[in-house]
């Protein structure tokens, strides 16, 4: 199965990205900031707006809709 990848861009404000495996083990997390750029390849990861934010989202094609996640609520 393919998996969509995400590219952000953070323009203005902080979020962090908490990491999770692929068996939904939490790993980390980190704070971005404007002028960072991340690219989400695999395994989980959430995010929570930590300022007031503006970022661009850019996935590769074709969207794949829901059909390719997996959500979990994390302990």
């Amino acid at each position: 199965m393919y998996y969509t990848q995400e590219t952000l861009f953070i323009r203005k404000g902080k979020l962090q990205v908490d990491f999770y495996s692929d068996d939904q083990q939490y790993l980390e997390s980190r704070v971005l900031e404007a002028g960072d750029v991340i690219l989400l390849i695999k395994g989980g990861y959430g995010f929570k707006v930590l300022e007031d934010l503006e970022m661009f989202e850019v996935k590769q094609g074709p969207y794949a809709g829901d059909e390719d996640k997996i959500k979990f609520t994390p302990a």
